[in-house]
């Protein structure tokens, strides 16, 4: 009796181990991680530097755009906006190909540049394995909701 509690133990452990192994490597590697790692980053930029940061997160055209941005563009973006991250939303993920897929989320944020605004966008994002890797390769807008609080319009 004493073996069988025993054995069933070490089946329960090594299933455990082998499952947390399996669950660390597909969250380290998951094209939603790695999406979601990027918008929080670009929600945290102190400084110039930091492009170098996100452009390890980009391929294609994605890290084409970023890249020619000049550091005072880089700056006004990410920097200077005063943008807060309020939430993301994963509506629908599709493996297109082994090497590609395309996720889309609602993106929303509060902006206090020009007062209290919050902002809500719909974006599909592809996503490319390169080097057992996944990179941003493309980001496009579908929606975008501004809504203005406390403000007071007349009829």
């Amino acid at each position: 009796m004493y073996k069988i509690a025993l054995f069933m133990g070490l089946l329960l452990f090594s299933g455990a181990c082998t499952q947390s192994q399996y669950q660390s490597q597909y969250q380290s590697n998951d094209p939603k991680k790695k999406l979601t790692e990027y918008i929080e980053k670009s929600f945290n930029v102190r400084n110039t530097e930091d492009k170098k940061v996100l452009l390890g997160f980009l391929s294609g055209e994605a890290k084409n755009r970023l890249s020619a941005w000049s550091d005072e563009q880089f700056k006004e973006a990410y920097i200077d906006s005063k943008r807060k991250f309020e939430k993301l939303v994963f509506n629908e993920y599709k493996q297109i190909s082994p090497q590609e897929a395309a996720i889309t989320y609602v993106l929303t944020y509060t902006d206090k540049r020009g007062g209290d605004v919050q902002v809500t966008n719909k974006k599909l994002c592809k996503m490319v394995l390169e080097n057992n890797h996944w990179f941003i390769n493309e980001v496009k807008n579908i929606k975008e909701l501004i809504e203005y609080k406390n403000e007071m319009s007349l009829p």
